[in-house]
């Protein structure tokens, strides 16, 4: 790599993004990552870490990550410099206006595998990266109906990751050592049971029986959230999901997803979704 590149896609109508990115150095995500939209990511060279939900996995070049909606994610610095990497940033209505149910339920099952990577064997291997080259090619130099092609060749990547799962050909994106220790994966999970409840770091490191100043710098060591930030994400998830499928008021919302000062959420979500709870629920509604 010599220097870093861009190279980026966006549909008129909005249901699809994909951006390239060259990146030179080490480099890890600061900002807070929670989104509406599926996101697809292709590794091309280099190696990252992608903690996704609860767990962290060494993602290796011409891997396929799968991240489902409303599902917390970053990537982080995996110790090796230099990568690029295309990522697809997918509305549900792309797929559901494209195919039946039961296709779209198919291009979708990626989104919900325990392990969501798509790591392939060759000659597959191949196959999918020539696949990912035409669509980059589509990005530096596009053309008459481009936005169709893009369109297509991001559902065939979806189908082309459930047929491989279908057939057997996905390799183990677990092997070699764990990124996570597993007290370290209990505690996340743990977070994730019980963010809804009053929670503090003093609390989580007692339960485990470690200091708060170590659980503090292994959290962020291993999943590259700080404690706070990430339990603020995971109740700002809730407190939309409520927001878009109850009629309950936005105080009470606050309270149900663990919020126990009113103002303090309506900063953290104006901060984090980017409008008020009452503007979301009145767009989402709309």
């Amino acid at each position: 790599m010599t220097k870093p590149f861009q190279a980026e896609y966006h549909d008129p109508d909005g249901k699809l993004g994909i951006e390239y990115d060259r990146r030179v150095g080490h480099f890890s995500m600061t900002d807070t990552h929670l989104h509406e939209h599926y996101e697809l990511y292709y590794l091309m060279s280099g190696e990252r870490v992608y903690f996704i939900k609860d767990r962290s996995y060494r993602i290796k070049a011409g891997d396929l990550v799968f991240v489902d909606r409303n599902t917390v994610h970053r990537t982080l610095d995996s110790g090796r410099p230099d990568h690029d990497r295309i990522v697809f940033y997918i509305e549900p209505e792309l797929i559901e206006g494209a195919c039946s149910d039961d296709l779209a339920g198919m291009l979708l099952e990626p989104f919900r595998w325990d392990v969501p990577i798509l790591r392939l064997p060759s000659p597959e291997d191949e196959v999918l990266a020539r696949e990912i080259d035409d669509i980059f090619g589509e990005l530096l130099h596009p053309g008459e109906g481009s936005g169709m092609l893009l369109r297509h060749r991001t559902l065939e990547l979806l189908l082309y990751a459930y047929r491989n799962r279908e057939a057997g050909r996905v390799g183990n994106a677990e092997d070699g050592p764990p990124i996570v220790h597993p007290r370290m994966q209990a505690i996340v999970r743990y977070v994730n049971d019980n963010y809804r409840k009053s929670l503090a770091l003093t609390e989580v490191a007692g339960t485990f029986r470690i200091s708060p100043y170590y659980l503090s710098r292994l959290f962020k060591q291993t999943t590259g959230f700080a404690f706070s930030d990430y339990l603020n994400l995971l109740r700002i998830r809730e407190a939309q999901r409520l927001l878009r499928e109850t009629d309950l008021a936005v105080t009470e919302i606050a309270w149900s997803a663990g919020f126990g000062n009113f103002s303090h959420f309506g900063k953290m979500f104006k901060r984090t979704v980017g409008a008020s709870p009452r503007e979301y629920r009145r767009r989402y509604r709309r």
